[in-house]
């Protein structure tokens, strides 16, 4: 029974029917349905989404389909295969120079054959700085990679990592990308274990905040160690998951000896050892603070160690946030000696970094922070490098240590006005604002340009390029941009939410972002809901739609476009009831209802027709192309791609051009002239490799391939389909399997 080969496949996975659900789209209901044997035959396109969601091999998924059209028990072993992907990631962060001293404690690391370690400790004590030294020293043990997360969870900003955001992130590095990606925090976690069930890996779980934040990023096998860093004592990993806890106190006095011996010498550490033992007390033998000493003394070479001791003084009110565990002092004394030391430039850059939401930033978004020019700014980092206080983590990107984050919250909150911080803040989402709506604009051209609010006086213009630098600030920046989203929402800010959410839908849209992308169109919702905007309503029901469209999940599709269409309707929106109307046609075609898709295509038509929008007219004529062919009027639907295609090089649409010599190449093959079909199909795929669309190149060269295999033409067809395979492999899309099959099919 069919029904009985699912279950073998969902347990061999460790997941329920309710995460199996969450990673096909299929209802619950009706996974239980197929399980217990009441539906004995699925539509072919549930069993599509049962086989993508098992990862089977191309021999195990003709048996699979084979088994469900028959439901009879296939004759192959069932498997679960990690689809190809990168081997080896390397994510560590390059380790902290001058590391002395906690031999024990690398000692222990070594020896420990537990499968999650925690390290846990005070702040500032050096736990990542350990970590991350072991796990360089580590590497040749875990001959598949590693994975590393800063999970923030003690930041003072608040934005702490999402477990969905993690998964989806090491998913990326593990080969997992775009619709692959399950959408739900449960299914990239059963998907994740999956993966590394044969693996043996080091993952690094930074800065973490509880145990519920870490126990969905664990592997669940002990060929992988997890080395976890936390001020939690996490002991609920302790009892759940047989954690072993290795503490981390302050250094010993000669470990602290050895850490300033490296940094500013033997021979000026032996000169004044008495001075030099009481610093490392006054610094309680904390390795951030003697990091931050030992930068200011290798500054004033001319000093003595003495002198410059007895500038720390007692700080003139406490901060509780910089108080470190039972520690007598205060290390924001420290924290003050060389935050005194700066100049007046790098000094309010320091204050204002706290106003960043973080992780991480460039030297252009520092300088848009500060209202300054990037020579300023670049002047202002490099000095905050040479004290400690900042820290360049990764070539180009540069972080606060999150005590650090708070010391300079406090002095911001002190010493800049709440308009100063205000201005800071709103510079900064209009920077990353204004930068996403730009590389929007490269990664999707023809779409309506994002409208974003009057640029903030001293925000620095960043040019991105071309589509690739597009797409590569989008990776770089997007956890940044997600804790920009969450400051939008405030109400003096939330004008910058829905042109965040139109310039991010472009790279979501394109990496497969779901979950990120349906953050955005609900708070885009939000804030129209919050102002009474019905037309913003309507667009943000219309993206969350889509989203689920995407999802696979057509019910919750169609209720939110017709929530969509309603509050289009109500304000006479006509091209956004257009766009309602051509993603419902999308639905049906792909719920195999061409008469219903050809009915809300010609709807879209026409309301485009009225609104006199050239390009969505053009757009929407092609689309009624496909629909009139899959309906079987191929005279109508050569009249309609014709159209279409003349308008849109008139327009200058290449893209559009592209898909519409494509649906003639399907009218053509449907009305039996396959030659004609190849010509069209031909130009398609010759624009899109021009456009540098390798996605949509492999879909044509597939089509290309069916109508030479319908001409008698085999290795013509061969070739062209290994070439389409070769592209859908490298990009990591599931369609590949389909074209796999195909290929075997031809012997």
């Amino acid at each position: 029974m069919f029904g009985e080969v699912v279950r073998r496949h969902r347990t061999k996975l460790l997941i329920t029917q309710e995460e199996l659900a969450e990673r096909t789209g299929v209802s619950v209901r009706h996974i239980r349905y197929i399980e217990s044997g009441r539906v004995a035959t699925p539509r072919a396109v549930t069993v599509r989404l049962l086989a993508e969601a098992f990862q089977l091999t191309a021999a195990d998924r003709v048996t699979f389909e084979q088994s469900a059209r028959t439901g009879e028990e296939p004759v192959a072993p069932v498997a679960v295969d990690a689809p190809a992907g990168p081997v080896r990631p390397a994510q560590l962060p390059a380790p902290v120079t001058g590391f002395a001293g906690r031999t024990g404690h690398l000692r222990a690391l070594d020896s420990a054959g537990d499968p999650v370690v925690l390290v846990v400790g005070a702040g500032g004590v050096g736990k990542t700085t350990l970590a991350l030294h072991w796990a360089h020293t580590a590497t040749d043990r875990f001959p598949d990679g590693q994975l590393y997360a800063n999970l923030r969870g003690f930041d003072p900003s608040g934005t702490v990592a999402e477990p969905a955001d993690v998964l989806h992130g090491f998913l990326g590095a593990l080969g997992i990308t775009g619709p692959q990606v399950p959408a739900t925090r449960h299914g990239r976690a059963a998907l994740y274990r999956s993966l590394l069930s044969d693996r043996r890996m080091l993952i690094v779980l930074d800065n973490a905040g509880d145990a519920d934040q870490v126990r969905p990023l664990l592997p669940g096998t002990a060929a992988c160690r997890v080395l976890v860093t936390s001020r939690d004592s996490l002991t609920g990993l302790v009892v759940s998951d047989s954690a072993r806890v290795l503490p981390l106190a302050p250094m010993e006095t000669g470990e602290a000896r050895e850490l300033l011996s490296l940094r500013l010498g033997e021979q000026r550490v032996a000169a004044e050892p008495g001075p030099v033992d009481r610093l490392i007390e006054r610094c309680d033998r904390l390795p951030i603070a003697l990091a931050l000493v030992a930068a200011r003394l290798a500054t004033s070479p001319g000093s003595t160690v003495e002198r410059l001791t007895a500038e720390i003084g007692d700080p003139a009110r406490t901060l509780d946030g910089l108080t470190v565990g039972d520690t007598r002092t205060d290390i924001r004394a420290v924290f003050s000696w060389s935050y005194r030391k700066l100049s007046a430039p790098a000094a309010r850059l320091f204050r204002l970094l706290a106003v960043h939401p973080g992780p991480d930033l460039p030297v252009e978004a520092a300088a848009s922070l500060a209202g300054v020019e990037l020579r300023a700014a670049r002047a202002g980092l490099a000095e905050l490098i040479r004290f400690h206080l900042v820290r360049e983590h990764r070539p180009g990107r540069y972080e606060l240590h999150d005590l650090l984050r708070a010391y300079a919250a406090e002095l911001a909150g002190t010493d800049e006005t709440a308009a100063g911080r205000g201005s800071a803040l709103r510079r900064t989402v209009d920077h990353y604002v204004r930068i996403a709506a730009a590389a929007a604009g490269l990664l999707l051209p023809h779409r309506d340009p994002v409208a974003v609010p009057e640029g903030e006086p001293g925000v620095v213009p960043v040019c991105v390029e071309d589509r690739d630098a597009a797409m590569g600030w989008f990776a770089d920046e997007h956890q940044v941009l997600l804790a920009v989203l969450d400051i939008a929402m405030r109400p003096e800010l939330d004008a910058y939410v829905e042109p965040w959410c139109q310039s991010f839908v472009a790279f979501a849209s394109l990496r497969g972002h779901w979950a990120d992308e349906l953050r955005g169109h609900r708070a885009a919702l939000t804030v129209a809901e919050r102002h009474g905007d019905r037309a913003r309503q309507g667009r943000g029901h219309l993206g969350i739609a889509i989203v689920h469209l995407r999802l696979s999940d057509p019910e919750t599709a169609e209720r939110h476009f017709r929530l969509a269409l309603d509050a289009y309707e109500k304000v006479g929106d006509l091209v956004g009831a257009g766009h309602v109307n051509s993603n419902l046609a999308r639905l049906k075609d792909a719920a195999d209802r061409p008469g219903e898709a050809l009915v809300l295509g010609w709807a879209a038509l026409q309301q485009y027709t009225a609104a006199g929008h050239g390009v969505f007219r053009a757009r929407a004529l092609s689309g009624l192309g496909w629909y009139q062919a899959k309906a079987g009027d191929h005279a109508g639907a050569l009249r309609s791609g014709l159209e279409a295609l003349t308008l849109l090089r008139d327009i200058g649409d290449r893209d559009g051009e592209a898909a519409t010599l494509d649906t003639l190449g399907y009218a053509y093959g449907q009305a039996g002239d396959h030659t004609e079909a190849v010509a069209h199909y031909q130009r398609a795929a010759s624009l899109h490799h021009d456009m540098g669309d390798r996605y949509n190149e492999a879909l044509v060269l597939s089509h290309i391939g069916d109508s030479e295999r319908e001409l008698g033409l085999t290795e013509r067809a061969r070739t062209t389909w290994t070439a389409a395979l070769e592209i859908l492999t490298d990009l990591g899309h599931q369609d590949a399997e389909g074209l796999r099959r195909r290929l075997s099919g031809l012997g």
